[in-house]
This record gives structure tokens, C-alpha cells and sequence, in this order.
């Protein structure tokens, strides 16, 4: 996905601009939207690290998510991804946007939580700022709610950053 390229090396020149690292924490793309920032050379003077938590046990370990959100509101929802949004804030060691995804990809899904349904965070550490969005991208193939997913993740953060003064250490 040629466009999704583009995007990742505008958010890197971005993030590069204004002395702003990243951290990624993604569950249903499965490490796609990292593997799309690093592809980007000299993506490692921006991109710190990120994590592929699938599993609820991953995003407990890793990120803090507490149990009772997973129970209570799954682990595809608005407060999930806040709370891995947070837990991606708390690492940071310096100034950071940090983008959370959680999804269904498929191939099934459920009445209440259906093929498509994904969340999206994005939040810059040390800022009030945070936008998470509800996304259906409908009853696709896994890969293309992924590559969409990305593409809306790199979207986000790139509007996101467009508010944010250079920050000096």
C-alpha cells in the first residue's frame, strides 16, 4: 500500500521536525503499522519501539490495561484503547505520540462487536491532546481492515502532530 508509505515518511519527517519520538501498541494489524514506519529509512531516530498485544494478557502485562475494562468492556473498545494509550504515555521517556489499535479483522466477529469494528487512539505524552475514533470498515478481508487501519492510524497522528509545537529537551 503504496499511499500508507507516504504517510509513514511524513510522519516521521513530522515527528523528526519537532524533536518528537513514537511508540506503537497495535493488537488486530498485528504489527503492520510498525513494519510500515520501519521501512522508512532512518525511522530509528523517531520510532523508539512497539508492541504487538493480541492477546488480553499482553495488553495487561505490557501496558497496564486493567482487568476489569477487558471484562467489562472487551478488549476492542474505546476504553481499552485509552487505557493502552495510557499505558504507552507512562513509558515514555521523553516527548512521544504514542498510537494504539484494537480491532476485529476477521474472519468472524459478533453481534455486538462485528468484522470491521476497530479503535484507534493517538495521544502525545505529556499533552492534553488525545483523539480516539470508532471505525466499521464493514465485513472486509483481514488484510484490507488492516491496511486501512494503518492508514487511518497515520491520518490521525499526522493530524494530531499538526498542533504541536517543536518540543526542546
Amino acid at each position: 500500500m503504496l499511499n500508507s508509505q507516504k504517510l509513514s515518511k511524513k510522519l516521521l519527517d513530522a515527528c523528526l521536525d519537532k524533536n518528537i519520538k513514537l511508540l506503537i501498541a497495535e493488537s488486530c494489524t498485528g504489527g503492520l503499522l510498525s513494519a510500515n514506519i520501519t521501512k522508512v529509512a532512518g525511522s530509528s531516530a523517531v520510532f523508539s519501539y512497539g508492541f504487538v498485544c493480541y492477546s488480553n494478557e499482553s495488553k495487561r502485562k505490557f501496558l497496564n490495561v486493567s482487568e476489569k475494562t477487558i471484562n467489562s468492556f472487551g478488549a476492542v473498545s474505546y476504553e481499552t484503547v485509552k487505557q493502552m494509550l495510557t499505558g504507552l504515555c507512562n513509558q515514555a521517556k521523553s516527548k512521544t505520540l504514542t498510537i494504539a489499535i484494537s480491532g476485529v479483522a476477521g474472519p468472524s466477529g459478533s453481534e455486538s462487536k462485528p468484522v470491521g469494528l476497530v479503535f484507534i487512539g493517538v495521544k502525545i505524552s505529556s499533552h492534553e491532546t488525545e483523539v480516539i475514533t470508532e471505525y466499521n470498515f464493514g465485513n472486509l478481508e483481514r488484510n484490507k481492515i488492516q491496511q486501512k487501519s494503518v492508514h487511518e492510524a497515520l491520518k490521525m497522528s499526522l493530524d494530531i502532530l499538526k498542533n504541536v509545537k517543536e518540543f526542546i529537551p
